[in-house]
């Protein structure tokens, strides 16, 4: 259960933006974000239990890539069918949006940009919410595919619907504003932040213009100076607080580049708890790097396009990870809980699922073949099973928020 709390908090963030797409670094300095901002209390649904925050990847119901006969056969419900039983247990849902919420029917980036992601601005809403996703980032490359005005339409279409947006924004004040909750077990609040941001990239910069301005809607914007002034500006606001970076990044059907492995090693440095990333349409690797958690993407979780796992010949897999806090008589326990589900729609009708034991097997077989360090990760990676499913587990060990927990 999410209650809403209204805590006046201010944090100076200065952020460099260049003014140009070169190493110039721009003016625009000093934002004060979130005065007056929301802190969201979130309280297990039944008491003594631990609770759960559940992130899932890449989300669109693809009215752009099916005629309207499509969504009437079958109806919003159908596609989360089999993953409904996942996210309606958990605590806390955050998924990455990456659909436009609007009517407009004329995109003004038509002429030059594949793939336009619109999604129905009614029926979307109301299967979010149905099945208890009441977060969403919107730090992806699809954000403004209708322009400013169709990201206007997206944010009060989800505002109108009670769900929270965050990575985007009508400046940049707007979009670099992270969710804050306070996840309440016994009473005793776990601060959690989870920032979004999407990467750098000339074409979106320069030609499509997706990231936030002064007065320009867009995307948060997270170069590698940009993220590391935003997590350490989150840091020094809440020195106990646990850190969750959210980032939109890199190649379709590719396993993660050095771009991703830079921005992610500078996520850490700065200060963030865990890096889980998403915007490959497929999982990638697994780091462990300076004691923290690196997931480099989720994958998809009901992405309703028909997919080309096997032009690419890739693995059609993805995960939901779960992050559980559980009060173990006074000791904070952090697990992180990796779902993966298949996400081959070619194969599914549609309707992505949790995986079998053998399918289990070879997602773990593919993070170790992938891991920068497969001694350690096999150590780590723990095989389990429960209501919902398979899960590979690992566990968390953050020292700031140990020692938060230890104190009161």
């Amino acid at each position: 259960m999410v209650k809403a709390a209204n805590i006046a908090i201010m944090i100076a963030i200065v952020v460099l933006m260049t003014c140009c797409d070169g190493d110039n670094t721009g003016l625009y300095v000093d934002i004060l974000a979130q005065e007056g901002s929301e802190d969201y209390e979130v309280y297990p649904k039944e008491a003594g239990k631990g609770l759960s925050v559940l992130f899932v990847g890449d989300t669109s119901f693809g009215e752009n890539y099916h005629k309207k006969s499509f969504f009437e056969s079958r109806g919003y419900d159908y596609f989360l069918k089999k993953v409904d039983q996942l996210v309606q247990r958990s605590d806390l849902v955050i998924a990455n949006l990456e659909t436009q919420l609007t009517d407009l029917t004329k995109p003004p980036l038509s002429w030059m940009k594949r793939y336009i992601h619109r999604g129905d601005p009614r029926k979307t809403p109301n299967a979010l919410k149905n099945h208890n996703i009441r977060f969403v980032s919107l730090a992806n490359n699809h954000t403004l595919d209708y322009g400013v005005e169709g990201l206007s339409q997206t944010l009060q279409v989800l505002k109108e619907n009670g769900i929270v947006p965050f990575g985007a924004g009508l400046n940049t004040s707007q979009a670099l504003k992270p969710l804050r909750f306070n996840l309440m077990l016994e009473d005793r609040p776990l601060h959690l932040v989870i920032a979004s941001g999407f990467e750098y990239k000339r074409l979106q910069n320069l030609v499509y213009h997706f990231y936030a301005k002064e007065n320009h809607g867009g995307v948060n914007r997270w170069k590698r100076k940009d993220a590391a002034v935003q997590i350490r500006a989150i840091r020094q606001a809440d020195r106990n607080a646990f850190i969750v970076a959210f980032p939109h990044w890199e190649c379709n059907y590719r396993f993660k580049t050095r771009g991703q492995t830079k921005l992610a090693h500078t996520l850490i440095e700065a200060g963030s708890d865990l890096v889980i990333g998403h915007g490959a349409h497929m999982l990638q690797e697994v780091e462990f790097y300076r004691g923290k958690w690196i997931l480099y993407s989720l994958g998809n979780f009901v992405f309703n396009s028909p997919g080309r796992y096997e032009k690419e010949h890739v693995d059609p897999f993805s995960l939901a990870a779960s992050l559980d806090a559980v009060d173990r008589g006074g000791q904070l326990s952090l697990i992180l809980r990796l779902y993966p589900i298949f996400s081959d729609n070619r194969l599914t009708d549609y309707q992505p699922r949790l995986v079998t034991r053998e399918e289990l097997d070879r997602v773990k077989s593919i993070l170790l073949q992938r891991s920068p360090d497969p001694v350690y990760l096999q150590k780590q990676l723990k095989v389990g099973k429960d209501e919902v499913g398979f899960f590979l587990a690992l566990g968390i060990t953050p020292p700031q928020v140990t020692n938060l927990w230890k104190r009161q």
